[in-house]
């Protein structure tokens, strides 16, 4: 693996801090298209790589572009001269994580049949393995703040990708087209159970008051059941996502 997640620029050094489920694929490929080799914050082969073995010999469990801000600057040679991000509302970002995992993930069956379960139960055992691990299913559960310092630009999905963009290239001084949202998911329109949401509120609660998201409507997000089948879960799928099995 590249050890350098960043783009080096001549005499400025950017880092991207790319939130999983957030459209951050489509920056980079949209980076790497533009930039080539002074990208080196990628290993798009991180999963199957994880699941070959890698975990036996990884420092940080996860890939190098999902990095929390505390990992990536030990990565850097010295710190950034800008950072940005881009964030999408906690709720959504969840229900496309579902979808992926189900439809487009490169996991083993065992991950996808997990994902073939109710979303409320699946979510559940998700967040419940994430407590246990934090950088489970390569940091894709772990809340967005923990990936973008202070002082950094932030962009929300929700606003589009043009102004990423657009801001990328005012920084290169050079038009950059938009990107395609490279790995959007068909969306089910199912209306979530407001459980659920209230759920998504008490874990990612520093998400939404940083981020400027309107946060669900207040309500318990118990629901016994659920809760009970996700801890009788989650210490063994800690360790089979430890070794790749998931």
């Amino acid at each position: 693996m590249r050890p350098m997640p960043s783009l080096s620029l001549p005499g400025h050094l950017i880092w991207f801090a790319h939130c999983p489920k957030a459209g951050g694929t489509s920056i980079e490929r949209l980076m790497v298209e533009t930039w080539g080799p002074a990208v080196g914050h990628l290993h798009w082969g991180w999963d199957l790589w994880w699941r070959r073995g890698g975990w036996r010999e990884a420092g940080v469990p996860n890939s190098p572009q999902h990095l929390v801000w505390r990992d990536a600057r030990n990565a850097l040679p010295r710190a950034p001269d800008t950072v940005f991000a881009l964030v999408r509302d906690p709720l959504r970002r969840m229900e496309s994580e579902h979808r992926w995992q189900r439809s487009r993930r490169r996991g083993t069956f065992l991950g996808k049949a997990l994902a073939c379960l109710p979303f409320s139960l699946w979510l559940r055992i998700m967040l419940t393995l994430a407590t246990r691990n934090p950088h489970a299913f390569d940091n894709h559960f772990r809340p967005q703040t923990d990936f973008i310092p202070e002082g950094a630009v932030v962009f929300r999905l929700e606003d589009g990708l043009a102004q990423v963009a657009d801001w990328l290239g005012r920084r290169a001084g050079q038009r950059l087209a938009p990107p395609p949202h490279v790995l959007a998911t068909t969306r089910h329109g199912t209306d979530r159970d407001p459980r659920d949401a209230a759920l998504v509120k008490q874990v990612f609660a520093a998400d939404y008051a940083r981020f400027g998201y309107g946060p669900p409507a207040l309500t318990t997000p118990d629901r016994p059941l659920l809760d009970v089948l996700a801890r009788l879960s989650g210490r063994g799928l800690v360790w089979l996502d430890s070794r790749g099995s998931l």
